[in-house]
């Protein structure tokens, strides 16, 4: 009986142990939890960050609504005429259409932007005059991170 159990609950648990511990790898923090949460700034995020806090002016104009979430360029504080988008961000956060630019304070988790950026989305803002920096990263917005 206890052969049995062993043989079926023990392949569970491995895969369950090592799905948990991909996520707290990759998230930074155990599933469900908030990883802790650094300062940085548009100039000196990396990939290699995972839960941070970042100033920055995001440019509403260029938002682009991908289901609940809007995503948008952050720039440094005050950088309304840069063109070069080092951070996006994803976001539930609604702005009136009317804002081009607001100043923000956001806590996100920080992540290569992989599939989350579709080619569509990265052609739009390339047809604005904007570009992307090599090793630009994505911000998912905790939900009550933009202040």
């Amino acid at each position: 009986m206890k052969k049995l159990l062993l043989t079926i609950l023990g392949p569970f648990f491995v895969v369950a142990a090592s799905a948990i511990g991909i996520i707290w790898w990759d998230r930074g923090a155990p599933p469900g939890f908030r990883p802790p949460v650094t300062d940085v700034t548009v100039e000196d995020i990396n990939r290699e960050h995972r839960g941070v806090r970042i100033k920055g002016t995001a440019h509403h104009e260029l938002r682009i609504k991908q289901g609940e979430h809007n995503l948008f360029p952050l720039m440094a504080p005050g950088d309304t005429l840069g063109r070069e988008i080092r951070v996006m961000v994803r976001s539930t956060h609604e702005v009136d259409r009317l804002i081009g630019y607001e100043d923000l304070t956001i806590e996100g988790l920080c992540r290569p932007p992989g599939q989350m950026i579709p080619h569509a989305v990265a052609d739009a803002l390339m047809e604005r005059g904007y570009h992307f920096a090599d090793y630009y990263v994505l911000i998912e917005a905790f939900d009550d991170g933009v202040l």
